[in-house]
């Protein structure tokens, strides 16, 4: 997923929130918002759908108007187009050019969906049945790598333990080891978010989203370091 911009236009087309994008010299607008991320997560995962179905679903869900998307792009550009666009718009690494890029995720949307909306209304004020229509993913992404800045937040918490480096033992220390421990076990990431090779990238576009919100997420930790001066 690229670097977000500040002057990005967002609007509503046919009833749907979208953003645009620029390919090859031309702009696309997709629908990004939040809601839509998870929905073509969905698709990415649905094993009852065979591929050619997908296919034909995907363009339908990411630009309010396919068939206006596929003139200008032409036939031959058009996938090309989809590619780029889902790239940036949501991480979703179609073609697996993007494999360089890849982080181990630090969320999933069903494990942490409580923890997401707790998290969201908690820090910010903000419901996620509300605003998830009408919040790009990029922008979600910020909010959530931004919890690390707001306080202790269920989220927060549960991504801490997964990325945080075990603290070394000492005959001082044992209690805090375990605890830490204990802590980092309650929260790891179950089968639902395990690693997979390069070929199974058009069915894991929930661990394609979640690696480029891992990337985010650790580049705002960073800063927070240096703030502090750690």
């Amino acid at each position: 997923m690229r670097s977000r911009e500040l002057t990005r236009g967002s609007s509503t087309s046919s009833g749907r929130f979208c953003s645009r994008y620029e390919h090859d010299g031309a702009e696309y607008d997709v629908c990004d918002s939040a809601l839509n991320a998870i929905l073509i997560n969905e698709l990415f995962e649905d094993e009852a759908l065979e591929p050619s179905e997908k296919e034909q679903l995907l363009p339908r869900m990411l630009f309010p108007d396919a068939e206006a998307a596929l003139v200008k792009s032409g036939p031959e550009g058009f996938w090309p187009m989809v590619v780029d666009v889902a790239w940036q718009a949501f991480g979703i690494d179609m073609d697996g050019s993007h494999a360089h890029a890849a982080e181990k995720p630090v969320f999933d949307w069903d494990e942490d969906a409580g923890r997401i909306r707790a998290s969201l209304l908690q820090a910010y004020g903000i419901d996620w049945n509300e605003a998830c229509r009408t919040m790009s993913y990029a922008a979600f992404c910020d909010l959530v790598a931004g919890l690390m800045e707001a306080g202790e937040t269920p989220l927060q918490q549960a991504i801490y333990y997964r990325t945080a480096k075990p603290p070394k033992q000492t005959k001082h220390n044992g209690e805090y080891v375990r605890a830490f421990k204990a802590r980092a076990d309650h929260y790891r990431l179950g089968a639902k978010s395990r690693a997979r090779t390069q070929e199974d990238a058009m069915k894991a576009a929930n661990d394609a989203m979640a690696s480029a919100f891992a990337s985010e997420y650790r580049a705002a930790s960073a800063r927070e370091g240096v703030r502090h001066g750690e």
